[in-house]
């Protein structure tokens, strides 16, 4: 679910020297202020091997004839098919246009562009590369929102009301750590037992080896955190020493929480989606208190039911 760090372009050709003037020509292309990084290979069957060790590849540039007539085919067909890779943008190259028509190679195989090689410039190479990549970027985007929809889906599935909290808040600290990973993540709950009497609810998810040892550094981070103010009166998702917090607030007085993660730089879409965990662990206490207050009562609900 991470956002990629870097960008990577895969050309694809038999000849050495194609692949030289290929990189020369792109020498200059950036995105998101780093340079792209390029990789090469000489066949199909190399290229399949690359996209195994580097299923990240942004933009692949495929020659079509090589070690057989139709092996930049074969390996975009292996690449969509084989290995399952939809969101690598494929831009054919081919300096025999006879043996890969560009009408019927649109319509048999999923790719993403044409390039003949007796018509292809520099300048056109390098704006055909760079609209790939940002059609990636724009995929991964999209890919990236199905997955977070997806984890929070299955977190407020899984919430049931006559769970123990601190349960259901486990699910919810799971999901958490699902969307932004991090090696120490602690949710801590300021609230009121069945009796009114105020708790404390601090759990906690580490790669710690040792569970005394990590549990013992949960409480620490709650210890910090309660005596810091300006963590205690941060309103929404922000920067504290050590990690991320993620305020939990509750209405109605029932208390007040946060959830930390530590050594974590998350980037726009994760602070947009982590919010929606705080609501869902709000939501788990107000639907343990609702559970409570029906448990208490006396006689038949559906007797005060309007209908």
């Amino acid at each position: 679910m991470s956002a990629p760090s870097t960008c990577k372009v895969l050309v694809v050709d038999d000849e050495k020297d194609v692949l030289l003037v290929t990189k020369l020509s792109l020498k200059g292309l950036r995105w998101k202020d780093t340079r792209v990084e390029f990789l090469m290979a000489t066949s199909g069957a190399e290229a399949i091997e690359q996209m195994r060790a580097n299923p990240d590849v942004a933009v692949i540039l495929l020659d079509v004839v090589m070690e057989t007539e139709h092996a930049g085919l074969d390996t975009c067909k292996a690449i969509r098919e084989e290995l399952d890779n939809r969101i690598v943008r494929v831009l054919l190259r081919t300096g025999q246009p006879g043996q890969a028509p560009e009408k019927q190679t649109i319509d048999e195989y999923d790719i993403d562009g044409y390039l003949p090689k007796a018509e292809l410039t520099s300048s056109r190479l390098y704006s055909a590369v760079r609209t790939a990549i940002r059609a990636w970027e724009q995929l991964v985007e999209l890919e990236r929102h199905r997955q977070f929809l997806h984890a929070i889906n299955d977190c407020a599935i899984s919430l049931r009301t006559y769970d123990d909290v601190e349960v259901s808040l486990g699910r919810i600290l799971d999901t958490v750590v699902t969307i932004c990973p991090t090696h120490q993540a602690v949710l801590s709950l300021e609230t009121f037992d069945a009796d009114g009497n105020a708790q404390r609810i601090i759990i906690h998810q580490s790669t710690h080896p040792d569970s005394k040892t990590s549990e013992a550094e949960a409480i620490e981070v709650a210890q910090r955190l309660y005596l810091d103010p300006d963590a205690m009166s941060q309103e929404t998702i922000g920067a504290v020493e050590g990690g991320l917090l993620l305020p939990i607030r509750l209405h109605r007085e029932l208390g007040y929480g946060w959830i930390f993660m530590a050594d974590v730089a998350p980037d726009d879409l994760v602070a947009r989606v982590l919010p929606i965990m705080a609501a869902h662990a709000a939501n788990a206490l107000y639907g343990a208190v609702a559970q409570a207050m029906l448990a208490k009562r006396d006689g038949n609900l559906f007797d005060d039911i309007a209908i």
